[in-house]
């Protein structure tokens, strides 16, 4: 099983290798790395070079202008050779032993679409989210939002020649997929209980500063794929102190 990791970038430079390290500190051999940034002005473009020569085989930079993640990990998945494919913030790391134990779990049941992990939040709010503990359903993704972090789940390949990341969204891309997957009884969810990756919330950095536009737009993919008007109503009313506390940020978000 090769395991394929798409980071997007934008001025990441102050955390990039961090992420990079413990994707190769990975004992696991059979993985890639595919890198998308083609803008950067902070002195990525320069930490991804040095990776990318001293590891060429290993880890692919794709220089191509994106619109933003959603436009970029479409981009990267056009690249990727991997039987499974998972995303890692640029600002994230990996759990050591990851893909080994991953590997191990996958060999028990090989016919998952979708696989699923906890993971660590550390920073300003350190906690842990035991995300392979909850069911992946629609109702389960609205009333436990979030069923852990983006870079909790890895996809067989297969699901990207079937559905793409909405570009529209800016921040809640993996979330609308999940929302679309478990939207129809077509894919297995397989819950792993094992701790994939540490996502940093330490305020300075992209995953803390949107927070808040990222908590909002899930509302937005919660509305879209509502049932009927009841549905719709509930999700509203779960929602109201946050929809009402930033009201001023609600028109800066591109409509779903």
């Amino acid at each position: 099983m090769k395991i394929s990791v798409i980071i997007t970038v934008f001025n990441g430079a102050k955390y990039l290798a961090c992420a990079i390290e413990s994707f190769l500190a990975q004992s696991y051999e059979n993985k890639e790395l595919v890198i998308v940034d083609g803008i950067s002005t902070d002195g990525t473009h320069e930490i991804i070079s040095a990776y990318q020569k001293k590891f060429p085989q290993t880890i692919k930079w794709i220089q191509e202008k994106d619109s933003g993640i959603s436009n970029a990990r479409n981009i990267a998945l056009k690249h990727v050779t991997g039987d499974v494919i998972g995303f890692l913030g640029c600002d994230d790391f990996f759990h050591k032993n990851f893909f080994e134990e991953f590997f191990y779990y996958a060999a028990l049941n090989p016919n998952f679409d979708v696989a699923y992990f906890n993971s660590y939040c550390i920073g300003f709010s350190n906690s842990f989210l035991s995300s392979a503990t909850i069911s992946i359903t629609r109702r389960n993704l609205i009333k436990h939002c979030p069923i852990g972090s983006g870079e909790s789940f890895y996809y067989r390949k297969k699901i990207f020649e079937e559905h793409k990341f909405n570009e529209k969204n800016l921040y809640s891309m993996d979330y609308e997929l999940n929302m679309a997957l478990a939207s129809t009884k077509n894919y297995h969810f397989f819950p792993i209980n094992i701790a994939a990756v540490f996502n940093q919330n330490i305020g300075t950095n992209q995953s803390s500063t949107n927070s808040i536009k990222q908590r909002l737009e899930t509302v937005f993919v919660q509305l879209k794929y509502s049932k009927n008007l009841k549905e719709k109503i509930h999700v509203l009313w779960r929602a109201k102190k946050l929809l009402l506390k930033n009201f001023s940020s609600l028109n800066s978000l591109n409509s779903l």
